[in-house]
């Protein structure tokens, strides 16, 4: 029975485990069949889905970019108010105040944090600022102004005659050490009453009205701080003006300044928000953050950079010109160089259109007298004719200045025509001394070049007059008022008459063509000026600068042409935009 039992017990287990099996193999089959079947299918069509998507998404993309494509080259850029100008500036600004520029880079922050009397436009015209009008007596010494009402300081305190008379007072005393005391040298000022100030020149002077262009300074922040002091004064990096934009941020550590646009300003809001300034060490690093995006302008356009910057995605090049020329000074009392005959010699020896596009390019012009076109009195009829390279190494022979065999330095009585020039280092101006060099070393001039940073340049050479030969840009201005740069009064520090050029023809004609008003008089004086100053050849004048002011192409409303100082090119400044939209041409 047991037996029995046993067997019976087996059977069922064995069946059990059949079963179990047939089971199990079946429950596989079906889900493999229709669970991770059905899965799998899922997932490649979820991947169809995902590829599909990802294709109508990139079409949509590319129509909406080729429907606004079209809107654009089918309807008008309309510029819109708002955003901000971030401009690439180069070097450092540690002091804003336009009583004391420090820097190209600081006036340019200066101009547009404070407002003059008067401005230039676009065509290097003086026109109203602060002032609402002027008018001058017949004798040309006592200018009265007329000052907006209304005007008010970015802090809100009213504007009036007495911050114009506290600024000049401010540049005149000697303890400021303002470079400009010089324009206000001998002018009095008087407070008619608080829009209207009056100032008495010693003699008449035709380019007095220049020097009103400086930016006038709040009596009410800087009249406790004591002159000596004024250069470290906190109102210098916490500045309150009058102009289009106020400051926001002043951090020369972080290599930025940022002005926001001032709701107060008396020619109208500017349409930016912010006007803002990172500083770079050179032009090329400022040229590479506008390729990053960092900047909406790469300021100035270095003609070594120019080639470079035609690359640039959406960069306008603005061609501007500047009354500035580069001039190699001689220093008049140099045992070599006192010496007229050589002195025209080595001017009319000299190429000028080939320094000029080895220095700057097509950002020039070539110009040989201390006039420039256009301005009263100029004329090139005293020219001297140029020498080619046959005729100045026959004109030096003449001179007695022998070379005994090709390629050796000259000689005269025992000395060697070895010449040294002193230039700013790096860019244009050094660029143009090589090319002199190399020019003069084919007649058997020997040329050594001395570089040197601009301080270096203004404390060791310029101001003490050591130097042999100068490289050096000078300013015009918009009168041709040449009286500081060729007056034998101006010969020593802090003067500009950097030749030491003493002639007294030249001085009569300078001190007349200054003061007197009638253009055929100054005319006739500045034509006299220029007949001495091309016989004596104190200098050669080698071209007249450009300047080329970058932008991105979505910049409107610049308007500068004619500038007198770099700083010119924000005439207008408060229409500028950045932003635009587009809308339907009808």
């Amino acid at each position: 029975m047991f037996n029995y039992l046993r067997f019976r017990y087996r059977r069922q287990v064995r069946r059990i485990r059949r079963d179990t099996r047939i089971l199990r193999k079946w429950a596989t089959n079906y889900v493999n069949r229709h669970i991770w079947g059905k899965w799998h299918q899922i997932n490649l069509v979820r991947r169809f889905l995902t590829l599909w998507w990802l294709v109508m998404a990139i079409g949509l993309i590319g129509l909406w970019q080729g429907i606004g494509g079209l809107r654009r080259a089918a309807g008008i850029a309309v510029p819109v108010p708002g955003g901000i100008y971030t401009e690439a500036a180069v070097g450092t600004v540690q002091t804003l105040n336009p009583v004391l520029p420090e820097s190209t880079a600081a006036s340019d922050v200066n101009r547009l944090i404070f407002s003059g009397l008067t401005r230039y436009n676009s065509r290097r015209q003086l026109i109203p600022d602060l002032a609402e009008s002027w008018a001058i007596t017949p004798d040309g010494k006592s200018y009265t102004f007329h000052l907006r009402k209304g005007v008010k300081w970015h802090d809100g305190v009213p504007f009036t005659s007495a911050d114009v008379a506290f600024t000049l007072t401010a540049i005149q005393n000697p303890d400021s050490r303002s470079p400009l005391a010089s324009s206000w040298q001998g002018v009095k000022v008087e407070v008619k009453d608080d829009s209207t100030v009056v100032f008495v020149l010693p003699q008449p002077l035709n380019s007095f009205l220049d020097s009103t262009t400086v930016g006038i300074v709040p009596r009410h922040l800087l009249e406790n701080v004591e002159p000596s002091q004024l250069r470290e004064a906190s109102f210098n990096q916490h500045p309150i003006g009058t102009g289009p934009f106020q400051i926001k941020t002043f951090a020369p550590s972080a290599r930025e300044i940022e002005l926001t646009a001032n709701p107060r300003y008396h020619l109208g809001k500017p349409k930016l928000d912010e006007f803002d300034f990172k500083f770079y060490d050179t032009s090329a690093q400022a040229l590479v953050a506008y390729a990053q995006h960092q900047v909406t302008s790469p300021g100035r356009v270095e003609p070594q950079l120019d080639p470079t910057s035609r690359h640039e995605a959406q960069l306008i090049d603005h061609h501007l010109t500047l009354p500035e020329e580069q001039t190699l000074f001689f220093a008049t009392n140099d045992p070599l160089l006192k010496d007229k005959a050589l002195r025209q010699i080595l001017s009319r020896s000299l190429d000028r259109q080939q320094i000029l596009q080895h220095a700057a390019g097509d950002q020039g012009t070539d110009v040989s007298q201390p006039l420039l076109p256009g301005q009263i009195g100029y004329t090139n009829r005293y020219a001297p004719a140029p020498l080619n390279t046959a005729a100045a190494r026959q004109a030096l022979t003449d001179a007695g200045w022998s070379q005994g065999k090709a390629g050796a330095v000259r000689t005269k009585d025992g000395a060697k025509l070895q010449l040294k020039l002193v230039t700013l280092e790096g860019g244009e101006l050094e660029r143009a001394a090589r090319e002199v060099k190399r020019q003069w070393a084919g007649l058997g001039i020997q040329l050594t070049i001395v570089t040197a940073d601009s301080t270096e340049l203004q404390q060791t050479y310029m101001r003490p007059r050591n130097f042999q030969m100068l490289l050096y840009g000078v300013n015009l201005g918009s009168d041709p008022d040449v009286y500081s740069y060729w007056h034998s009064s101006q010969a020593k520090d802090p003067g500009v008459n950097l030749s030491g050029y003493n002639s007294a023809d030249t001085d009569r004609a300078l001190e007349t063509a200054r003061i007197k008003s009638d253009p055929a008089i100054r005319e006739a004086k500045y034509d006299a000026f220029l007949k001495t100053w091309n016989t004596d050849a104190p200098a050669a004048v080698l071209y007249q600068s450009g300047y080329v002011y970058g932008v991105r192409d979505s910049v409107d409303g610049i308007l500068a042409h004619r500038l007198v100082v770099p700083s010119d090119r924000y005439y207008g400044v408060e229409h500028w935009t950045v932003r635009q939209r587009f809308v339907p041409a009808r």
